[in-house]
C-alpha cells in the first residue's frame, strides 16, 4: 500500500512540473542603460540686475532648482546652466515657461565630463 501511494505522489509531481514552466533568473546582473545627461543654458533677462536676480530666486525655489549647476552674471542678465536628463526635457521647458516666461532658452547640448572655460 505504501508503495502505491509513493508512486502516485511521484506521478502528480511530474505532471505538475511538466505543465508549469518555471522562469529562471539570469545569473548575470543586468544594469539599466542610462542616457547621457545634457546641458541647457538659459538667460534670465531683467530690466535691471536686481530683477534678473529675482527671476533667479524664483527659478531656484521651483522644481527646476535641483537642475541648476551654474550661474553667471552678464550685464543685467544672469545665465543659468541646467543639467537635465533628455527624458526630462519636456518637463523642464513646461516648468521653465511657467516659472520664468521671460527666460531666453539656448540649444540643448550633450554634457561634457569637464567643461572648457
Amino acid at each position: 500500500m505504501q508503495h502505491a501511494h509513493s508512486s502516485a505522489l511521484t506521478d502528480t509531481r511530474s505532471a505538475i512540473s511538466s505543465s508549469v514552466s518555471v522562469a529562471r533568473r539570469p545569473s548575470a546582473t543586468i544594469l539599466p542603460f542610462r542616457a547621457p545627461r545634457a546641458w541647457l543654458d538659459i538667460a534670465l533677462n531683467g530690466k535691471t540686475l536686481i530683477e534678473s536676480r529675482t527671476h533667479l530666486a524664483g527659478l531656484l525655489h521651483s522644481a527646476l532648482g535641483v537642475y541648476v549647476t551654474r550661474t553667471a552674471e552678464r550685464g543685467d542678465s544672469i545665465v543659468v546652466r541646467l543639467d537635465i536628463a533628455p527624458e526630462d526635457f519636456g518637463f523642464t521647458l513646461h516648468t521653465l515657461l511657467g516659472v520664468v516666461p521671460e527666460a531666453t532658452i539656448s540649444a540643448l547640448r550633450a554634457r561634457a565630463d569637464e567643461e572648457a572655460h
